[in-house]
């Protein structure tokens, strides 16, 4: 079917196209996190949590236990104590000074959290923080302000919407804009970018938009030969999901 979010030539609306999405029945199914975040000592990943917590989840280094203060100060220091905290470990080979040194810096860490269908990040840590995509456009979070960085309505919809319309036949446009990620990524300390990939980054974060994710994955079973990788000798895979991603960074990091 051809696939319209609207019959008159107003601009669309996020709301549009969350209409659009419960008509056509996407995403298919639901997931009970609403992000899942991974972290990597370069290509190592050490750590894998799938987050469904109203007030997000805190991504920060504990070599030690916090010392007990009113829940206020807390909130200011650290971010919000009902939040889910994931403590970047040592890993289990002996880590290289560099990343014991930026680690150091990491004590207070860094807020993620969902609002709205969006993912927001709240540097608190010293360590600059950047976030950006697989192509290296970064940008930095300032230390204390609360930003969006991954922009689910206003930005993921209508890049997935343009390549809907076009590859079920009801549009003719050209795409100039890629495929949009369900991700967004995180170094911390280290630019990524063309001479340095964010596996060689010392420590990096991959932020997984689920529901984005899952429109993703729903793509790839309607327009299979579009996404689908293939090998020279006929053997044929999909596309890894949110769990397959899980589960192998469990398995390096056991």
């Amino acid at each position: 079917a051809v696939v319209s979010t609207q019959s008159t030539g107003t601009k669309d609306k996020p709301e549009d196209y969350l209409c659009v999405l419960a008509r056509l029945g996407l995403p298919k199914k639901s997931s009970p996190s609403s992000m899942a975040i991974t972290v990597y000592y370069k290509t190592v990943g050490v750590a894998a949590y799938g987050i469904n917590n109203p007030e997000g989840a805190r991504l920060y280094y504990c070599p030690n236990k916090r010392v007990q203060m009113s829940e206020e100060f807390s909130n200011e220091l650290y971010g919000p104590q009902a939040a889910t905290q994931i403590c970047m470990p040592l890993s289990h080979n002996s880590t290289p000074t560099a990343t014991q040194t930026l680690l150091g810096t990491l004590t207070r860490g860094v807020v993620l959290q969902e609002d709205g269908g969006d993912i927001f990040a709240t540097r608190l840590c010293a360590c600059a923080v950047f976030f950006g995509d697989k192509r290296g456009f970064l940008t930095k979070l300032e230390r204390g302000q609360r930003v969006k960085i991954f922009d689910f309505k206003q930005r993921f919809l209508p890049l997935f919407f343009q390549y809907l319309r076009v590859h079920s036949g009801g549009d003719q446009e050209v795409l100039l804009d890629p495929f949009p990620e369900p991700e967004v990524m995180l170094s911390f300390g280290q630019r990524w970018g063309d001479k340095r990939p964010i596996e060689n980054t010392l420590i990096w974060a991959k932020v997984i938009h689920l529901k984005a994710r899952q429109l993703v994955l729903d793509f790839t079973e309607l327009y299979p030969p579009l996404t689908n990788a293939s090998h020279e000798d006929g053997i044929q895979f999909s596309t890894s999901d949110d769990f397959d991603r899980l589960a192998d960074a469990f398995s390096v990091a056991m």
